[in-house]
């Protein structure tokens, strides 16, 4: 197995901005070239300064006289040369011109509306979610960068991707055993560099756990650790921060609203009290009783009780599709934008199994 990556070293999952308007940007981007460090460029800033003008006037798509003009105003007193960011992949050593911050999350979100508003997406930019664990918690990361549903995202993991992974985390066969954490980072921002993204490597522990939920509004709970889900839920219930968890069975969504409710209303809609989860944020293994806490078994689907039965001797852990995982992850997402956006939403355990709508009813 690999070595962790060293947290430090932020040219191994961090994208470098180079602005090319200052003498300080041209610098480093031709230091950064006769350096061998970039192997590739990518240029395609003025159709994205096209489409970000007919997106301000749709109008402009069949007024070729106006597209010109438009296009001259944006531009501004810059020029081609100077207009724009390059934006350096360190681990693969590509650059990429893209808008200015501000136009280029105009336009990728531009087909957002008015599903989000703009006004809404503004209020998105400045919220924060962390999300704990990166398997299932990969791909919400993924969708609520493409959504642009936060203006940071959080990361825990402390795995490495293995290849049993590979049915449920979106990533390569180059990617094994790179630390899962780097592999989101990097998947987010090669979808958007500008989007704030914090790691936490060590996944959380009583070390970190304040800085983890420090200025959180939701957090995601996607990890297998017993301690870290109880830490969870008592540092979000003292912090009044609701948090989420899918676990892939008939579809199970938990929306624990720790921001409205207090000690005496317990945890998990009042299936764990405070003395049962204070217990359990010292405790490393799980046993049929504690999991049954969590997930109730009365509530799994038929092949979930199943597996339920086999862990442990036949299976090594609990079953989960990409597509249980990918569908979870977007509810996730979704109720974690509607929570941020300041939607009432009840303290709720939903089942959203769409096999369950699919399988014909005797």
């Amino acid at each position: 197995m690999l070595p962790t990556t060293p947290l430090h070293n932020i040219q191994l999952w961090k994208a470098e901005v180079i602005d090319p308007s200052s003498e300080e940007g041209l610098i480093r981007f031709a230091t950064l070239k006769s350096k061998g460090l970039i192997h590739s460029e990518i240029d395609t800033l003025e159709s994205q300064v096209v489409e970000l003008a007919i997106i301000r006037n749709p109008s402009l798509k069949d007024n070729p006289l106006g597209l010109t003009k438009a296009i001259s105003s944006i531009i501004g007193n810059k020029n081609w040369d100077t207009y724009g960011r390059w934006v350096l992949f360190p681990w693969n050593g590509c650059a990429v011109r893209l808008l200015p911050p501000a136009s280029f999350v105009e336009v990728r979100t531009n087909r957002n509306r008015d599903r989000i508003t703009t006004q809404e997406q503004e209020l998105l930019s400045e919220k924060t979610v962390g999300i704990v664990g990166l398997s299932v918690g990969h791909s919400a990361a993924v969708t609520i960068a493409m959504e642009r549903s936060a203006g940071t995202i959080r990361i825990a993991d402390f795995d490495d991707l293995e290849l049993s992974n590979l049915n449920r985390i979106r990533a390569g066969v180059f990617e094994l055993g790179l630390p899962k954490w780097l592999i989101a980072a990097r998947t987010i921002a090669e979808t958007d560099p500008y989007i704030n993204v914090e790691v936490f490597p060590d996944g959380v522990q009583e070390e970190n756990i304040d800085s983890f939920m420090n200025q959180c509004d939701v957090v995601i709970d996607s990890c297998d650790g017993l301690a870290a889900k109880a830490m969870i839920r008592m540092e979000a219930l003292e912090r009044k921060i609701p948090v989420i968890m899918d676990t892939s069975d008939r579809g199970m969504l938990d929306i624990e609203r720790y921001d409205i409710l207090d000690f005496t209303d317990g945890f998990l809609h009042g299936r764990i009290d405070s003395e049962m989860m204070t217990s359990l944020r010292k405790r490393s293994h799980w046993d049929t009783e504690t999991l049954n806490l969590f997930i109730d078994f009365s509530t799994a689907s038929e092949r979930g009780q199943m597996s339920l039965a086999k862990m442990g001797t036949e299976l090594v852990g609990w079953p989960q599709l990409y597509s249980d995982v990918a569908s979870g992850s977007a509810f996730a997402a979704e109720a974690a934008r509607r929570l941020l956006l300041g939607e009432d939403i009840p303290d709720s355990r939903l089942y959203l199994e769409i096999d369950e709508q699919l399988s014909v009813k005797n």
